[in-house]
């Protein structure tokens, strides 16, 4: 229990409902990844992929190189200079030694949360994947393309290529021959744990006019395609594979940019090249159009500038065995040998089944992502809402679980301290915790409940927060069978809260907010589900940074806007709570620094 981001056991005891549900998870791994590549989808062949350098004779990444060199002298094009790789390699060309590149390609882990590079279109055909790690014919690919399906006529297949991580652009070109990428982005992702990984979108379209000067300017090196293509480029007017002058990319070198931030167009830039004829035609509907990425990362220092690339779905297979999953929450689930880099769950996530959130435990403990805050609830099957962030401090996880269980916890100064209890009642009436524990820092003292009664509170309180200088790590009340009782943790921490107020309505929860006295801020909002209606305790602690916005007693219907619009403008969760079968919560989002915005 004492290891950075477990998922230790856990156990989903009685939900609200008369029918309780039970289940238990003991391993801490991936349960999509397999220890046995025999026992994955089907048989892992990660020994192809490119071998590309950025110098030397016939570079395929020379164009990368001599972009960076033409940018007049500045401090971005040192840096772009000092960030540029020197090889793009596949894993047997980085690793031919088997155990080696196994050993490398199962410890790849995403170092920050990643997305897919596109999004749902508004109309039309939706995007999937059209080749993969292998092409269907086994032949060498090693990457990703996706594309919109089989588009006729005036339709557009185009579509936003998505940035898969926050990340720096530190490459924006044009590669010809022999590479044959077409417009080509690369973004440096960095996680809070210092550890990179680098994705390539290629194929992209920068505007027709400038597409097709860029065409009519390459060194062909005597490939006849090559030529046909400068025919192309050539005609007047364009065909309409070319795009419009209105797609051009709208990201720059040395621009940082967000997870999910629109970078380019889809395109068939060069890629087109293999699917046209002697008189410059496209032999196949909208020249091919799609994207290809490359995902790599990079070898052990001081060979970092080295990358291999890697598969972001594990699988290292062809399309056409069916082991691709876009959305492990949607498509039943298909074990690999190697670790999925795409996201099973983004670290903020709302109604998440049960299966899931306990399926996909690595993907974010392996980014040193730990939980902030969750909430568990019966909403037509088990669901969680909550928050991940990264943390240095180990944790260990317990959902559903009896007090019992919670005995190694309770008392004074013990090894590991619930940082956030909540209480759900069972269909035998009896209370049920979720917990999440971290270790007790250092100098810091520990008074922790879970079954306090209403005198033992009031005399708790005095004894520790009027009297001993601990400040309220936790707090929440419930009732059995008519009893008040109250989970509480008291710290000596500075960052917990240190006023409070409980057995409130909602709008009484709502003016004791606004009445929070001065150098305090609201800490969290929890509601007692136990009392029809719910009563209400808050929560508030030193003020730091913008002041939080209240969600409290809101229809859950309107969460995952609120959420998006709160993450848009820089708030982080910090608090939440689902209840009411799901159909109501309670949310604090923070802002530690920067410009403060409004709530809506």
């Amino acid at each position: 229990m004492g290891s950075a981001g477990i998922l230790g056991l856990v156990v989903v005891g009685g939900c609200s409902s008369a029918d309780s549900l039970s289940e238990s998870v003991s391993s801490t791994a991936e349960a999509y990844r397999v220890e046995d590549p025999a026992l994955a989808c089907g048989t892992p062949t990660p020994v192809r992929g490119e071998n590309m350098t950025t110098s030397g004779v016939n570079a395929v990444l020379q164009e990368w190189s001599d972009s960076i060199a033409a940018m007049p002298a500045s401090a971005t094009k040192t840096d772009l200079t000092n960030r540029l790789l020197t090889n793009v390699q596949g894993p047997s060309a980085a690793y031919p030694d088997v155990t080696e590149r196994t050993n490398f390609l199962r410890g790849v882990r995403a170092p920050l949360p990643m997305s897919l590079p596109f999004g749902t279109q508004s109309s039309g055909y939706q995007v999937t994947g059209l080749a993969t790690w292998l092409y269907d014919n086994g032949g060498n690919h090693g990457g990703v393309d996706f594309w919109r399906g089989s588009v006729t006529g005036s339709d557009d297949p185009s579509f936003d290529v998505l940035a898969v991580a926050d990340g720096k652009v530190i490459g924006v070109y044009f590669d010809g021959p022999p590479g044959g990428g077409g417009n080509t982005i690369v973004i440096e992702h960095t996680g809070a744990n210092g550890k990179k990984i680098y994705s390539f979108y290629m194929h992209l379209r920068n505007g027709a006019t400038n597409d097709s000067n860029a065409v009519k300017n390459m060194d062909c090196h005597g490939i006849e395609a090559c030529a046909w293509y400068k025919i192309a480029a050539n005609k007047v007017p364009l065909a309409n594979w070319w795009g419009t002058n209105a797609d051009v990319i709208p990201v720059q070198p040395g621009q940082n940019v967000k997870r999910g931030q629109k970078i380019a167009r889809a395109g068939s830039t060069m890629t087109v090249m293999d699917h046209i004829d002697s008189s410059g035609n496209a032999t196949s509907a909208w020249g091919n159009n799609h994207l290809h990425i490359y995902i790599a990362a990079p070898r052990p220092a001081p060979d970092d500038k080295k990358v291999v690339e890697v598969d972001p779905f594990g699988d290292y297979q062809m399309q056409k065995d069916g082991c691709y999953v876009m959305d492990p929450t949607t498509q039943p689930d298909k074990p690999t040998y190697y670790s999925r880099l795409f996201a099973p769950f983004l670290p903020d996530f709302h109604d998440l089944g049960w299966g899931p959130f306990t399926a996909y435990p690595d993907y974010l403990n392996g980014m040193n992502y730990a939980p902030a805050t969750l909430s568990f609830y019966d909403k037509s099957g088990f669901k969680v809402t909550g928050s991940y962030r990264y943390s240095t401090d180990p944790y260990f996880l317990q959902v559903g679980v009896a007090s019992s269980a919670l005995s190694d916890y309770m008392g004074f100064n013990k090894t590991w301290i619930p940082r956030e209890m909540r209480v759900r009642i069972n269909g035998s009436g009896a209370p049920i915790y979720d917990f999440t524990a971290t270790p007790k820092q250092s100098g810091e003292s520990t008074a922790v409940w879970s079954q306090l009664s209403q005198a033992s509170l009031d005399s708790m309180y005095q004894a520790f927060i009027v009297s001993g200088g601990y400040n309220i790590g936790d707090f929440f009340p419930y009732q059995v069978a008519g009893t008040q009782y109250y989970a509480a943790v008291f710290t000596t921490s500075a960052s917990a809260s240190n006023w409070m107020t409980y057995g409130r309505s909602a709008s009484q929860a709502l003016s004791d907010i606004a009445n929070i006295p001065a150098g305090l801020q609201l800490a969290q909002v929890v509601a007692d589900t136990t009392w029809s209606p719910p009563k209400f305790s808050v929560l508030a602690r030193p003020a730091a940074g913008c002041t939080p916005h209240k969600y409290v007693d809101q229809l859950a219907t309107g969460y995952q806007s609120a959420l998006d619009w709160e993450t848009a403008h820089g708030y982080v969760l910090q608090k939440v709570q689902v209840y009411a079968s799901g159909t109501k919560f309670n949310a604090v989002f923070a802002k530690a620094s920067g410009t403060c915005t409004a709530q809506p």
